[in-house]
């Protein structure tokens, strides 16, 4: 199959391409990000990517190409999809939105570029990690608790740092605390405990990106009758847990076997990731 990218909806052979040295979210981090899943030529929560990308680019002050909408952002992706994988395929998709070159840290324009990436994934549909994932609390530093931490910026200084400490470690995953020194989300995923029989995970305020998959449980779970609780989380509720799984809009849900001597179930997760993939698309309602 082809090997090619989408940069501004032109397509681009992938080895011929490249950016200005002036790009300002390799300068400066400038930009934001989603991650998505499509599978056999659909876009799973499409709708809930694209309100997310609007509002996360109006927090950056980057405008989108006039006339912009969710039908050219599911058209550039499934474009994109068919010319790299053919129909059938689950796929992953990294969709890049970044300002436009030109000046230091103050910019010169609030227009940006997008650049759109696909690579082949292992399994279609959601699959729940048959070995659970050993966890720890990452300390070295920790994620601040203010308006642009919900975003999935272009800078993720604090992710890579985690990344090496689990590398270290021999840790699957870890799990980072913000600076009022409560938990906020793992590396790439959010973070939710289990407590008799309900999900407890952390309110937007502590830190954590605005996860799709996310809400996505969160409606889920309270549509089938699942208390849900958004709110601090002290690291000593986790050896307390029934259970701890993680969440993002590749992997689905990915539970956790182990955090230092404690060990999980997964129950819940189980349950909950069969009603994910009898869900489709955004047919699931958000629940006030």
């Amino acid at each position: 199959m082809a090997d090619k990218i989408s940069f501004n909806g032109q397509l681009f052979e992938r080895d011929g391409f490249w950016l200005s040295p002036a790009n300002r979210s390799f300068r400066y981090g400038d930009g934001l990000f989603e991650t998505i899943r499509v599978e056999s030529g659909k876009i799973l929560w499409a709708e809930r990517h694209f309100k997310r990308l609007v509002r996360s680019a109006k927090l950056l002050k980057l405008d989108l190409p006039a006339g912009y909408g969710q039908e050219s952002f599911s058209g550039d992706i499934l474009k994109l999809c068919r010319e790299n994988h053919g129909a059938g395929e689950a796929v992953r998709v990294r969709f890049s939105l970044f300002r436009h070159e030109g000046g230091f840290y103050k910019p010169d324009s609030g227009l940006a570029d997008y650049l759109v990436e696909t690579s082949l994934l292992k399994n279609n549909f959601y699959r729940l990690n048959a070995r659970g994932l050993l966890v720890d609390v990452f300390e070295d530093y920790y994620k601040p608790c203010h308006g642009l931490s919900t975003v999935k910026s272009s800078s993720a200084l604090i992710y890579v740092m985690a990344g090496i400490y689990c590398k270290e470690k021999g840790l699957d995953d870890c799990l980072l605390i913000n600076d009022e020194r409560l938990l906020a989300e793992a590396t790439s995923s959010n973070l939710f405990l289990v407590k008799d029989q309900r999900l407890i995970t952390p309110s937007l305020d502590q830190g954590c990106v605005e996860g799709v998959m996310r809400a996505v449980i969160i409606d889920l779970a309270r549509t089938h009758g699942i208390q849900v609780a958004e709110r601090p989380i002290e690291p000593f509720e986790l050896p307390e847990a029934d259970e701890v799984f993680l969440t993002n809009a590749i992997s689905g849900l990915q539970w956790v076997v182990g955090f230092r001597e404690k060990r999980y179930y997964n129950k819940m997760a189980r349950t909950l990731e069969d009603l994910l993939n009898k869900a489709s698309g955004d047919s699931i309602t958000p629940v006030l």
